[in-house]
């Protein structure tokens, strides 16, 4: 599959509910089920995960940021492959946790794919489409750190995934919705530091 042969989310969900059936789910298992020729699902997957409650589990959101970090960077130079480091590809998470994570998303999902299509596709050349790229690696970098403040990982990688979403859909719209939750992150910063 590559970027543009397969623009619903849906169905990368389901490759990824398919993989959660397993007892524990290896990040190489995630990397096997989407392919490895897939930069935008790449990016997608991590931010996925860490935005819903499995965010919880300690380390997880560095894991995904470091993901997220790592493949936004080889966007950049306009790689179109990805491999991960050893280390990133044997962390591994709970398939119970991941499958129930899944399931109380799926009409999220649903309603993205079904709202979502080709608009302000412009947004998505170079060297404009260098701006979402951009702030993916810079969320990406800083999701270790925003462990210690509470929400603030999920709301970030939240806010990835629409940056992804828009990118593999070509849907400024949901580009500029993707800004919000930076708007929300500044917001549960300043609240948390003063």
């Amino acid at each position: 599959m590559t970027d543009t042969d397969d623009n619903k989310i849906i169905h990368l969900y389901d490759r990824l509910y398919e993989a959660s059936e397993q007892d524990t789910i290896k990040v190489q298992d995630v990397v096997s089920a989407i392919g490895t020729r897939s930069m935008i699902p790449f990016m997608l997957v991590p931010a996925f995960v860490a935005a819903t409650p499995l965010s919880g589990i300690p380390g997880l959101s560095s894991v995904c940021g470091l993901m997220i970090a790592l493949v936004a960077f080889r966007m950049l130079l306009n790689y179109d492959t990805m491999a991960l480091p050893g280390w990133i590809e044997q962390k591994t998470v709970p398939g119970y946790k991941l499958k129930s994570a899944l399931e109380k998303s799926r009409p999220v999902v649903q309603w993205i794919d079904r709202h979502s299509h080709q608009r302000w596709a412009r947004l998505f050349r170079r060297p404009v489409i260098w701006v979402p790229q951009t702030l993916c690696l810079m969320t990406g970098l800083l999701m270790p750190f925003l462990e210690i403040i509470p929400f603030t990982g999920s709301v970030a990688a939240t806010a990835v995934c629409l940056l992804a979403l828009s990118m593999m859909v070509r849907d400024g719209l949901f580009f500029l919705i993707a800004l919000l939750p930076y708007a929300a992150l500044i917001g549960l910063f300043v609240t948390q530091v003063m």
